[in-house]
């Protein structure tokens, strides 16, 4: 600051501090119509510069602070589609909102979908054809999530496995990968019943299963075979914790994307 004001004792101030700065105080006063008469900022050297009110001082501060706050929701949406690594990571789901969903089209799984939004509690199961918006309405729930600064992870079942797959082939800690889908506030699981079932993918979803049923966190999942058919792919012992506090679900109707092609 002092080499500042030493700065502007010359005559001659920068041509870019020039345009800004006056030896006439009348210059930079002006008035606010909520703050009244605004004096001049006073430099060494008789220089006068405009001094900003409380109301534009107020609005700039509410402009930064939206700013971050915008930054920290970008970072919380980053962390729960890419928590797998970037590679799985679940692109395009963070512009699926309940704003973006067609109610008309699933008007009872729309509205419990944004209830378990508002509290997260026992095991939300969308279930039903394909197309059908299930996989859109757990991204709504994450991001009206995200919104409320709150920390769940969404991942296919698909993107799970290839990446514990991947750290079991490098020698990495799958295990890592898998407290924190046990541990996160809210887990949402998409197409549980996409891959063929396997010794380990059953083991591997009962623990996550049991984890999570065990610490009474909430999950959020889709599938097309209802809950009561997935112990082909989470065996008995997992669907027996699946079903406690179930919130089932059912989703039929048209394909939507097909109707897209059309």
């Amino acid at each position: 600051m002092k080499k500042l004001r030493d700065g502007l004792r010359l005559p001659n101030a920068p041509a870019a501090m020039r345009a800004r700065l006056s030896f006439d105080p009348a210059e930079k006063t002006w008035t606010c119509p909520t703050c009244g008469v605004i004096p001049p900022i006073t430099f060494a050297g008789g220089w006068y510069a405009r001094r900003p009110c409380r109301c534009e001082e107020a609005a700039r501060e509410a402009h930064e602070l939206a700013r971050l706050r915008a930054e920290v929701v970008q970072a919380r949406a980053a962390l729960t589609y890419t928590w797998l690594g970037h590679a799985w990571a679940e692109q395009g789901l963070a512009a699926k909102t309940f704003a973006t969903f067609d109610r008309e089209r699933q008007t009872k799984a729309f509205d419990q979908a944004q209830r378990f939004a508002k509290q997260p509690q026992g095991t939300l199961a969308f279930f039903g054809s394909f197309g059908t918006g299930k996989t859109h309405l757990l991204a709504a729930i994450a991001n009206a999530q995200i919104e409320r600064g709150r920390v769940c992870r969404f991942a296919s079942v698909v993107s799970l496995f290839d990446a514990l797959q991947e750290r079991l082939q490098q020698g990495g800690d799958y295990h890592a990968l898998l407290r924190q889908a046990i541990t996160t506030p809210l887990l949402l699981l998409d197409d549980v019943d996409k891959l063929k079932p396997s010794e380990f993918r059953e083991e591997t979803l009962y623990k996550l299963l049991n984890g999570r049923s065990v610490s009474g966190l909430p999950l959020a999942l889709s599938s097309n075979n209802p809950p009561e058919a997935l112990a082909r792919w989470i065996g008995e012992a997992g669907r027996s914790r699946l079903m406690h506090g179930l919130i089932p679900v059912p989703m039929q109707g048209p394909d939507f994307r097909l109707e897209r092609e059309l």
